[in-house]
């Protein structure tokens, strides 16, 4: 079976670059969606839509518990963004059936909950002068929503609740998107207090995952890269059947292959996951994105550094003015509290050398948490049985000891 889906892989390149944008994605995955997860877990939501710099609208959501009128939410509640990674919206983080989602516990504690959302993605395909049927809307990788899309998320959640910084989780390229914004703008150092990264993805040298066989060939500019990269990735029908994910949709798909399905695109064989999740986890996943993206991701594997995206010798002269892709600047980075990494040794896309290497990259600037649990993987950050345990507890253990030094600097200010 793991050959067959490994061969199934290497054919996407392929149908994207037969049929590209034909036969997009047909699931219905609304706001309406999303809210009746939320009001069925016991919270209510709110929504917020705004454009990018380069016009791109992104829709945020914001959860609070329904036991608690908005008129008496404290102005004063710590704010805490959380954002998902490749193929994923916020709808990663509020999945029907969850025990113990980070979000909710993070409510439930008195956080001001924001989820996050990035261009092209379920909640975001629009654009202020162009539609996702046009090839230059998906002209994107996670450096532009490092750059455009999270800054301009942090200023719109600092400006609504009048705070001057926040906390930030994000998992898998969710990392990434922060690492990136604070390696080429550093002036944002100042809006985080502290940052927890599940599975941190900025060196992808050492992982097992099948992806790892399409870096040669994806991992190298070619003339095919703007052909297939300006395309949405999982978008076309025909994949999601080649991969099954249409397949999985149903409550009555056969459960063992669903996972086995969602193991091999999401990092590993998981111990912890309840199969009851399959169908919303489906039903919602993978969101579409830029294939850019992913190809930036093997552009990362490929190159064994963290680099910007490589549009080739003479692409790179025009946007860099040199003919190779400049390395982010990791030095950049100086948060107010240390950087936590959390890692597991069953994550398939990010391994202990790889963690091991960014840790050294930012010198004493992170904290490592590792996930000491046989078969705890990728997807297990956000969706294990045991999340409680071993990711929401050290994170708000993280966050709280972060606000009472904050509280008390603020009562030493103003003695």
């Amino acid at each position: 079976m793991r050959t067959i889906f490994v061969v199934s892989l290497s054919l996407v390149p392929i149908i994207l670059i037969a049929l590209r944008l034909q036969h997009e994605d047909s699931r219905v995955t609304t706001f309406k969606a999303q809210a009746d997860r939320i009001q069925r877990a016991g919270y209510s939501y709110e929504s917020y839509d705004f454009y990018t710099e380069d016009g791109y609208g992104l829709t945020i959501f914001r959860i609070r518990n329904s036991t608690t009128a908005t008129s008496t939410l404290s102005p004063m509640a710590p704010v805490v963004l959380l954002m998902h990674g490749l193929g994923s919206s916020s709808d990663v983080w509020v999945i029907e059936g969850l025990s113990n989602p980070l979000a909710y516990d993070l409510v439930n504690q008195g956080y001001d909950v924001w989820l996050g959302n990035s261009r092209g993605n379920t909640y975001c395909k629009r654009h202020s002068n162009m539609s996702t049927s046009d090839r230059q809307f998906w002209s994107f990788s996670f450096h532009e929503i490092g750059t455009m899309d999270l800054p301009k998320i942090i200023d719109f959640i600092l400006g609504e609740t009048q705070h001057p910084s926040l906390h930030y989780v994000g998992h898998s390229l969710g990392t990434t998107f922060g690492f990136v914004l604070l390696s080429v703008r550093p002036e944002y150092n100042s809006k985080f207090k502290t940052m927890n990264m599940l599975s941190p993805c900025v060196y992808m040298i050492h992982g097992s995952s099948p992806a790892r066989h399409l870096a040669g060939l994806l991992g190298v500019h070619s003339s095919l890269n703007t052909y297939m990269g300006d395309s949405a990735l999982f978008g076309p029908l025909i994949i999601r059947h080649l991969l099954g994910f249409e397949m999985c949709r149903s409550k009555y798909a056969n459960a063992k292959v669903c996972s086995f399905i969602l193991f091999r695109l999401s990092g590993g064989y998981s111990a912890y996951l309840n199969e009851s999740l399959l169908p919303d986890i489906f039903n919602s996943h993978p969101a579409t994105a830029s294939t850019h993206q992913l190809l930036h991701l093997m552009q990362l594997h490929h190159n064994k550094k963290f680099l910007q995206y490589d549009y080739g010798p003479e692409g790179n002269q025009r946007r860099y003015n040199q003919s190779t892709p400049p390395e982010y600047n990791l030095s950049n980075i100086s948060p107010r509290f240390p950087i936590r990494l959390y890692y597991s040794d069953y994550d398939e896309y990010v391994s202990e050398k790889d963690i091991a290497m960014l840790s050294l990259s930012l010198a004493n600037k992170t904290t490592t948490h590792f996930i000491d649990l046989k078969y705890f993987a990728h997807i297990d950050f956000v969706w294990a049985t045991k999340v409680k345990e071993v990711i929401n507890r050290p994170v708000l253990e993280i966050i709280n000891e972060a606000e009472k030094v904050l509280q008390k600097e603020n009562q030493t200010t103003f003695k």
